[in-house]
C-alpha cells in the first residue's frame, strides 16, 4: 500500500473510532422514556375511626438554587418551583384522600403538633420530563417514617387531552409515596396508633400550656416522645384544649379552602408550562447531543488531515477535503449549540411568564377579636402567636414570640 493509501487508512480508522465513541455518547445521553404506571393501594372496606391517622402534609422545600447563575444552569424558574411547592403538597393530599385509608388530609404552612403524621418534602428537579423529589415523614412519636428519593419520567401521552385528569403526569410519584406511607401504617398494631394519637394530643397541650402538660411527656436520647402518663379523665383543661385543637382544624380547612383555590387556579397553565417545557427539554438535549457528535467528527476529520500531512502524504485534495469537512462539520456543530441556547431560552421564557402568585384571602376567625390577614402562611402564623397570647396571659407565663420552624425535621441525604 503506497504511504498515501496508509494515511487514508489512519484517517478513516480515526474518523470510525470517534464516530463509534460518539454513537455510544448519543447512546449514554439519549431519552427512552420506559414507563410503568405504579398502581395505587385502596381500602377494600371502610376502616374504623380508631384506625385512621391524620396527616398534615406541608409546603415543600421549592429546591431552588441560591444563585441566578445555578438557576440559569439547572434550568430552575423560581415562580414555577415556588407554585409546585403548593401545588404538588395539594395533589398529594387530593392522592392519599382517595385511598380511603387515612384519617383527615391537611395542606399545612409549616410544622404542627396537631396531626398524627408529617409529610415533608423537596423538590430536587422538575421539567416535565423528568420529576425528583425527596420526601420525609414522621409520627407524633418523633419515629422517621420516610426518608426517600422519589422520580420519575413522563412519557407524552400523560399530557394528552383525553386522559383521566384526576390523573396528574407525575402521579407515579404520588402513588409510590402513598403506598410507602401505607405500607408502615399497615406494621402497626392499634396500640401503637392509639400512642401516636395520645402523643400527639400531648404535644399540642404541652405546647400551649407548658406548665401543665409538659411532664405528661417524656422525651428519650434519640428525640422520641412517649406518654409518662395521661391526664385525668374529665380534665377540664384537656377539654378546652381539644376544642382549641378542633377550632385549629377548622382554620386549617379554611386554609386549604386558599390551597385548593390556588391548585385549580394553576393547573391548566402548570399543566401547559410542563407540557411545553418537556418538548423543549427533549428538543434542547437532541440539540446538544447532534452538536456535539458534529463538532467531534469534524475535529477528528481536521486532526486526521494533520496526520496525512505529518506522515508524508503529498496528495493536497486528501488534505483539502479533510480539512473542509472538518470545518463544515464544526461549524454545523457550533449551529445546533446555538439553536439548543434558543430552546434553553424558551425554557426560560415559559418559567419567567408563569405567574403562580394568587391573592391573599383575608378572613376572620370565629371567636377571636382580630382578623388574621395575608396570606395563607402568615395567618397560619397569626393563629399560633393569638393561642399563645391567650394562654400566656391566663397561666401568667412569658410569651414566646419565635414560633419559627427551628424544629421542623427535615429528611438527611
Amino acid at each position: 500500500m503506497t504511504p498515501d493509501g496508509n494515511a487514508i487508512v489512519r484517517i478513516r480508522l480515526a474518523l470510525t473510532v470517534v464516530a463509534l465513541s460518539v454513537a455510544a455518547y448519543g447512546c449514554a445521553v439519549s431519552r427512552t422514556v420506559d414507563y410503568e404506571e405504579v398502581d395505587i393501594e385502596r381500602a377494600e372496606t371502610e376502616l374504623s375511626a380508631n384506625q385512621l391517622l391524620d396527616v398534615g402534609i406541608m409546603l415543600f422545600d421549592p429546591g431552588i438554587p441560591e444563585t441566578a447563575k445555578e438557576q440559569q444552569k439547572e434550568l430552575v424558574f423560581p415562580d414555577v418551583r415556588r407554585a409546585e411547592a403548593r401545588y404538588i403538597p395539594y395533589h398529594l393530599k387530593n392522592t392519599l384522600e382517595g385511598t380511603g385509608l387515612w384519617g383527615s388530609v391537611w395542606v399545612i404552612p409549616e410544622r404542627s403538633d396537631a396531626v398524627d403524621l408529617l409529610v415533608w418534602g423537596r423538590v430536587d428537579h422538575s421539567d416535565g420530563l423528568e420529576f425528583k423529589l425527596r420526601v420525609g415523614a414522621w409520627d407524633a412519636t418523633g419515629k422517621e417514617w420516610l426518608n426517600k428519593k422519589y422520580d420519575t419520567e413522563v412519557p407524552e401521552k400523560a399530557y394528552a387531552k383525553f386522559r383521566d385528569l384526576s390523573q396528574d403526569p407525575y402521579q407515579n410519584v404520588y402513588n409510590e409515596i402513598a403506598n410507602d406511607l401505607l405500607e408502615i401504617r399497615e406494621h402497626l398494631s392499634d396500640r401503637e396508633i392509639d400512642n401516636i394519637r395520645n402523643v400527639a394530643e400531648l404535644r399540642y397541650a404541652a405546647d400551649l400550656i407548658p406548665i401543665a402538660f409538659e411532664d405528661h411527656l417524656e422525651q428519650d436520647g434519640k428525640g422520641l416522645y412517649s406518654v409518662k402518663r395521661l391526664p385525668a379523665e374529665g380534665d377540664p383543661m384537656v377539654t378546652r384544649l381539644m376544642a382549641v385543637r378542633e377550632r385549629e382544624y377548622m382554620l386549617v380547612d379554611t386554609l386549604n379552602e386558599y390551597y385548593a383555590g390556588l391548585y385549580y387556579d394553576i393547573a391548566k397553565p402548570y399543566e401547559d408550562w410542563r407540557k411545553m417545557s418537556r418538548e423543549e427539554s427533549i428538543r434542547y438535549k437532541e440539540l446538544k447531543r447532534s452538536a456535539r457528535m458534529r463538532q467531534l467528527l469534524g475535529l477528528a476529520a481536521i486532526l486526521g488531515a494533520i496526520a496525512y500531512e505529518g506522515s508524508g502524504g503529498s496528495s493536497s485534495a486528501v488534505t483539502n477535503t479533510a480539512v473542509l469537512a472538518g470545518l463544515d462539520s464544526l461549524k454545523t456543530g457550533f449551529a445546533l449549540n446555538s439553536e439548543a441556547n434558543q430552546h434553553m431560552d424558551s425554557l426560560r421564557e415559559l418559567g419567567t411568564s408563569f405567574d403562580a402568585e394568587a391573592e391573599a384571602v383575608v378572613i376572620e376567625v370565629e371567636g377571636q377579636t382580630r382578623r388574621l390577614t395575608g396570606n395563607a402562611e402568615e395567618k397560619y402564623q397569626e393563629w399560633r402567636r393569638l393561642l399563645h397570647e391567650i394562654y400566656a396571659s391566663e397561666t401568667g407565663l412569658a410569651y414566646e414570640a419565635d414560633l419559627g420552624e427551628s424544629d421542623t425535621p427535615v429528611p438527611q441525604n
